[in-house]
């Protein structure tokens, strides 16, 4: 099985295509420049597609990814503000983007050739708008407002446009900042990393009369037993068997490991790692034997083994990259 891993250099203007091998080793094969800064990027594995947000000149850059995972640039967009966020609905019609200076969301249809087009929607007035992701299974749209301590919610039309769902918006703690999200894989759970406070909420879905509601039923620190003056918490991502949960914050430079509850799919802090310098980004490989690190001020990342049985991290070795590395991929090759 051949993997291969994406990093987004922001300051440097470069997207770095590495090898991963099976044993946890990596080799530069690519390095692509961008036509400016580059923050989100994302991916559409069955057609092979990269998508890249780049500003000051807003855009999204396509590019096609080859049998050996290099890039070539296909095409690019225009969009309305500097993007913030990527991500697609389930049959990967539309694209959704936020915006975190320009507080709000849009909607792109993608042609039949995966390429944006323009926003058939913009929402506007979400303050803060973060990371903006579809849960597949009820085709709701969940978009983070980090600077109102709220997540808005949104059912996703067949005609690609958003409308508020009955509940319309969840509520964090004040002062928590929602940020960024994640999808338990087979259950009607939901987590959020709030930015603000270090914490994790977690979130059940359920219905009542028919109508879907979420609740709250954890908040949880990303450290045990330690509650600081100040965090900066950033990333968040479940392995594909649902078991363990990790979570990154960028002034503590840690990667905290949670175990999932098989009962009630609460998360239970289990261990912290130092980690690279400001982690903003990290990403955890297709069969979850590999977890990659991003540090945005050290400008490098680094390779850990994930334990099968614990989902412990083995750190094995530290790359240099470009300057900011601001989002970290990884893609199986067919």
């Amino acid at each position: 099985m051949k993997q291969v891993v994406y990093v987004a250099n922001s300051e440097d203007k470069n997207i770095e295509v590495w090898n991963l091998h099976d044993n946890g080793d990596m080799n530069l094969i690519q390095k692509i420049v961008t036509d400016g800064n580059i923050q989100p990027i994302k991916i559409i594995k069955n057609k092979n597609l990269l998508y890249s947000g780049i500003f000051p000149n807003n855009k999204i850059v396509t590019y096609s990814i080859d049998n050996d995972g290099l890039l070539k640039k296909k095409d690019e967009s225009s969009i309305p503000g500097k993007a913030n966020y990527i991500s697609f609905n389930e049959n990967k019609k539309f694209l959704f983007c936020s915006y975190y200076h320009s507080n709000c969301i849009s909607v792109s249809p993608l042609n039949q050739y995966g390429i944006p087009q323009d926003p058939i929607q913009i929402i506007y007035n979400i303050e803060g708008c973060h990371a903006a992701k579809i849960n597949y299974k009820y085709n709701l749209l969940f978009v983070m407002a980090l600077k109102e301590d709220a997540i808005y919610l949104y059912y996703l039309t067949n005609f690609g446009i958003l409308k508020s769902t009955e509940q319309k918006i969840l509520y964090t703690k004040k002062k928590a900042g929602p940020r960024h999200i994640a999808f338990h894989p087979n259950q009607d759970v939901i987590y959020t990393i709030n930015e603000l406070n270090g914490t994790i909420d977690t979130w059940k879905i359920y219905k009542t009369s028919n109508i879907l509601k979420i609740k709250n039923i954890q908040n949880i620190n990303l450290l045990e037993n330690q509650i600081l003056e100040r965090y900066w918490s950033a990333d968040i991502h479940l392995t594909s068997c649902g078991r363990f949960l990790y979570a990154t914050d960028r002034i503590l430079n840690s990667i905290s490991l949670f175990h999932v509850n098989q009962n009630d799919n609460k998360i239970i802090f289990f261990k912290s790692y130092k980690t690279e310098e400001q982690p903003r980004s990290f990403h955890i490989n297709t069969n979850n034997t590999h977890l990659i690190v991003a540090g945005e001020k050290s400008h490098t990342f680094v390779v850990y083994s994930i334990s099968n049985r614990t989902g412990e991290l083995k750190k094995l070795k530290t790359y240099n990259t470009g300057r900011r590395p601001v989002w970290i991929l990884t893609h199986q090759l067919d």
